[in-house]
């Protein structure tokens, strides 16, 4: 185990939010895939815009998404956040607000035509 500088942990994660900066991030059903493989039974829940010119704070990058429509019906089991150029960024679990989930949600199960506010997250590095 190694224990970074706080200035090379929050350098790191930056690189994290370059990537993410304007993307999108999308809520699906279960099955999660392998690392970046293609979607192929997942269902599509909500695709909400990640904002551009995102920083990383003291080793930490909150993110509090404005929701959008959902799409369809169906439990929220993970997300994957794309780059603006809609390249695979990460995959990461969906959880009720308390939860230690990735991307945490008032709830992970989802009516299609309503609204889904806030999606909330935070990534640090360690």
């Amino acid at each position: 185990m190694i224990n970074l500088a706080d200035n090379l942990r929050t350098a790191r994660l930056q690189l994290l939010a370059d990537a993410l900066s304007g993307g999108t991030l999308t809520l699906y059903t279960a099955p999660k895939p392998a690392i970046g493989a293609a979607i192929t039974t997942q269902t599509s829940l909500i695709e909400v815009e990640i904002p551009l010119d995102l920083t990383a704070v003291d080793a930490t990058l909150d993110l509090m998404l404005v929701g959008t429509a959902i799409l369809a019906d169906g439990e929220a089991v993970w997300g994957r956040m794309t780059s603006i150029t809609d390249a695979f960024v990460l995959d990461g679990n969906c959880g009720l607000l308390a939860s230690d989930a990735l991307i945490k949600l008032k709830s992970t199960n989802l009516s299609a035509g309503a609204n889904l506010l806030p999606i909330l997250t935070t990534i640090s590095e360690p």
